[in-house]
């Protein structure tokens, strides 16, 4: 009995000596490394190849772009809502024809301030627009424009107007002799204090920022959107890349 079945054994082996050649060649390979660099070889060239895509460098500059543009929103925010700026004093201000008058504020660095958040601003929401992919990077740029044009009234006492024109809906203009010429206590209302427009706004870019960061986190690191997966479509690509590289 014990003959029959160590003949059965060798004669098994014998039928499957071409298999098991084939497992000894890939024991020695994972011995001696070869395999586990084929592997490296293979993940990295996936990666490369998504990282330097056309799309996803797309995707990146897009996102690189509403980050800067909001944290410059943020910055030109904050710049409006700093005590300092509204101290008393005598000062002179100077419209756009020239002309001058007397102020107890300094009207010209106020307005300098106020046209970069107006700028900051265009810049920040055209850019989070331009994403129109449903996400909540867009659906938090529609709430900032909504929320702006809840201050439509306020805005307009300021000399600031809410563009309804094809192409530049929910952009800010502002009008510098009218903003100069406004009610101080309007333009602090609008600006200055906790609660105030600006400071809600600076938090809203802040958030903004933090989600294009973020964003760009996701489309830089590796996963199933843009390399390789755990599906059958993987393993026959990786099948074919270790026959053509042995």
């Amino acid at each position: 009995m014990s003959s029959l079945d160590f003949s059965s054994f060798f004669g098994t082996q014998t039928t499957q000596s071409g298999g098991l050649s084939s497992v000894l060649s890939d024991y020695a390979s994972i011995k001696n490394g070869s395999y586990g660099k084929l592997l490296k070889a293979y993940y990295k060239k996936q990666e490369t190849n998504y990282a330097s895509s056309d799309e996803a460098k797309a995707e990146n500059k897009k996102y690189s772009q509403l980050k800067s543009f909001s944290s410059d929103l943020k910055s030109s925010a904050s710049a409006l809502n700093d005590n300092s700026l509204y101290a008393e004093g005598k000062y002179t201000v100077k419209y756009s024809d020239g002309t001058t008058a007397e102020s107890s504020y300094n009207m010209d660095k106020i307005y300098e301030k106020a046209k970069n958040f107006v700028d900051s601003y265009n810049s920040a929401i055209k850019s989070g627009a331009s994403t129109e992919d449903g996400s909540a990077v867009s659906s938090r740029t529609l709430s900032l424009i909504s929320f702006t044009s809840k201050n439509s009234k306020l805005l307009g006492d300021a000399g600031i107007s809410i563009s309804s024109k094809e192409g530049s809906e929910g952009q800010l203009t502002i009008d510098e002799d009218k903003f100069k010429k406004a009610n101080i206590s309007a333009i602090k209302s609008l600006f200055n204090g906790q609660g105030s427009y600006a400071s809600s706004v600076e938090n809203k870019a802040s958030i903004l920022s933090s989600m294009a960061e973020s964003q760009m986190s996701k489309i830089s690191s590796y996963d199933a959107k843009g390399s390789y997966s755990s599906g059958s479509d993987s393993t026959a690509s990786l099948s074919s890349f270790f026959s053509s590289e042995i």
